[in-house]
């Protein structure tokens, strides 16, 4: 039986990043719909435990980080063993002191099915399920809209709609459909096994780690999912002549646990979920092809080092999300090309980061690597991975007026403790909160008149008495500073000509 159903933008793959993307969307009044080839939904994963601070802030937007932070574990201590014997503990906390305008810092701990609940969850706030056991099979796409061919079972439908986004992983469908290739490499020579295991004798306060020559930190690693009340266990192996490796079964991690651990008193016991991962390095040279755009795992892979997967993916889409929902309002059709323009370069540098991350953390002295990479400093590779520094300066929506402010259009818009006009306490995160551009005032000036065709612009004079947003912003006299839906700096002017603004906000964006 074929049927035909309509809608605005059709999701595939309904992972971390593809619910971001359709909460963005469903926030700002948007159609959309979220299929997924799974029967079910996960119960279990190891994969994408790590959430860093720039997706806080993302989540924090969409309104879902209390819940995070409810479920996770944030600056989860690092125990370094050699054998039985403890040679050093971290605690990424005392490096981690959030500031006004940086309130999350460090890495939580979070299993990716927890995640997707939480996502879920908001998205079912805004009338918006998941269509489980339904998959892509084909598409065709035309100067107005895109039909797309789904199988649920053993029927299958056309749905009509005039954005189709691929949010489906590494193997993703939607990106072989459209030809895009997918550049890079597949590291067969290293292998490592992973599981969820029930154990007794460790503390889950932390996060325990034995590093030897040939693997590093990827010797063994036992991590506590404290929210499934069990434990992460990874281990590298080496495939043998033939390519193959062990299987990843409870007898030979607890032969793996004796042989690199040695600690007694740990029991392993009931295997909960397995797998066997290898490092892929892959990424595609364009994001867009028409109407069909790619998200995620499906534009960019790369090693696990810096937990960097999950979250670029998630900053894929709070960055495409509220792009989409200005074009169906009436924005340029322009504006959809600055997603690639934007995230491009920033996949092509955390895949460049994760690959040098992975060659330190996977050999001897990866457990400094990895204590480093936890108290946020800049790692072996040179690169920040708690995201706070990605900008898009030079960008193509990035606008400075003159240079009076420190802050630099494309720069992450920083948060601040402020007060209301009437004396109340707020933060600019409070303020930048949902679907709208938000236009600092600093100084006296007036608003800016706002006309019927600028629905979706916030005004704020900030009123700053301990000088917190000041600081944030590099601002000593008079100025505004526009902020886009997805919390960076679009405009900044010391002179504050608000015709420019008006102007800048009416041509490229509304």
């Amino acid at each position: 039986m074929r049927t035909s159903r309509s809608t605005d933008v059709l999701i595939v793959g309904a992972g971390p990043v593809g619910l971001a993307l359709a909460v963005t969307l469903a926030r700002s009044g948007v159609n959309c719909r979220v299929i997924e080839r799974d029967s079910r939904f996960r119960e279990h994963s190891l994969r994408a435990r790590g959430i860093n601070p720039r997706t806080l802030e993302v989540f924090d937007d969409l309104g879902i980080v209390d819940e995070i932070y409810a479920r996770g574990e944030l600056n989860l201590k690092i125990r370094s063993y050699q054998g039985p014997r403890i040679v050093s503990e971290t605690d990424p906390a005392a490096a981690n002191s959030p500031t006004p305008d940086r309130p999350y810092l460090g890495m939580m701990m979070l299993a990716q099915h927890h995640t997707e609940a939480v996502l879920r969850g908001r998205l079912a706030d805004y009338g918006v399920k998941v269509e489980l056991d339904t998959a892509l099979v084909d598409y065709t796409q035309d100067a107005e809209q895109v039909t797309a061919t789904v199988r649920h079972g053993e029927h299958s439908e056309q749905i009509t709609a005039r954005y189709l986004i691929g949010c489906d992983g590494g193997r993703s469908t939607v990106r072989k459909l459209t030809g895009i290739p997918f550049l890079g490499e597949t590291w067969d020579e290293e292998r490592y096994l992973m599981a969820a295991v029930h154990l007794d004798g460790l503390d889950m306060d932390y996060l325990h780690l034995w590093e030897d020559a040939e693997f590093g930190v990827g010797a063994l690693a036992l991590i506590p999912l404290r929210s499934d009340g069990n434990w992460a266990i990874n281990a590298a192996v080496r495939p043998d002549r033939h390519g193959e490796v062990p299987e990843p079964t409870l007898p030979v991690f607890r032969r793996l646990f004796a042989e690199r651990a040695g600690l007694p008193g740990v029991e392993l016991r009931d295997l909960v979920w397995s797998t066997v991962w290898r490092p892929t390095v892959r990424m595609v040279e364009r994001y867009r092809s028409g109407r069909v755009f790619l998200a995620g795992d499906a534009a960019h892979c790369h090693s696990a080092a810096g937990g960097q997967g999950m979250n670029t993916g998630i900053q894929d889409a709070h960055n495409l999300g509220w792009k989409l929902a200005a074009v169906l309002r009436g924005a340029p059709d322009a504006l959809l090309d600055s997603y690639q323009a934007e995230r491009l370069p920033v996949a092509r540098a955390v895949l460049d980061a994760t690959t040098v991350q992975h060659r330190a953390l996977f050999r001897e002295g990866g457990a400094n690597a990895l204590a480093d990479q936890f108290r946020n400093r800049t790692s072996t590779a040179g690169s920040d991975f708690s995201g706070l520094s990605i900008a898009y300066r030079g960008g193509p929506l990035s606008r400075d007026l003159d240079g009076s402010t420190g802050v630099r259009a494309g720069d992450r818009a920083p948060d601040a403790l402020c007060r209301t006009a009437d004396g109340q306490p707020v933060r600019l995160f409070d303020l930048f909160r949902g679907p709208h551009f938000t236009l600092l005032h600093f100084g006296d000036r007036p608003p800016l008149p706002g006309p019927p065709s600028l629905p979706l612009l916030r005004q704020e004079t900030v009123h700053d008495p301990a000088g917190h947003a000041r600081r944030a912003y590099g601002v000593t006299g008079d100025a505004v500073v526009l902020v886009r839906p997805d919390g960076y700096v679009a405009l900044t002017s010391g002179t504050a000509n608000l015709g420019q603004v008006s102007s800048y906000v009416n041509e490229l964006v509304i």
